[in-house]
């Protein structure tokens, strides 16, 4: 997925939820399950995302802790190492997604009269 293809490419809520006291997930930790899927690599997601491979590993450590398991990881060799999302990464895309569509087709109206209101020079 390429910036140009993300969800706020185009007028969107993008939420941030706050599932407990310390639990957060929000756009970046799904952008980067995203892209560990579609790359099979953290190092390469986090290269699409234009962030460091410490903060990829942080934000993955993060929703491993809150939700267990969200990416399975393989040690390099001849082939190389590479990462998958298990079942729980793919349950928090897929949930997170649903959630997206609804409220952006739900607040539709309200995103077409913030859009409006946009500096003409701001407008796409």
């Amino acid at each position: 997925m390429t910036r140009s293809d993300r969800p706020h490419s185009r007028p969107a809520i993008r939420p941030r939820l706050y599932l407990g006291e310390d639990v957060k997930l929000g756009p970046g930790k799904i952008d980067l399950l995203r892209e560990v899927a579609v790359h099979r690599s953290i190092s390469a997601a986090a290269r699409a995302m234009d962030m460091s491979y410490k903060r990829a590993w942080q934000l993955i450590d993060a929703m491993n802790r809150d939700f267990g398991l969200v990416a399975r990881t393989s040690t390099g060799g001849a082939g190389g190492g590479g990462a998958s999302l298990t079942p729980t990464g793919e349950a928090l895309v897929a949930a997170y997604a649903a959630l997206e569509r609804r409220l952006n087709d739900v607040a539709e109206r309200e995103i077409a009269t913030l859009t409006a209101l946009l500096a003409p020079s701001r407008k796409r």
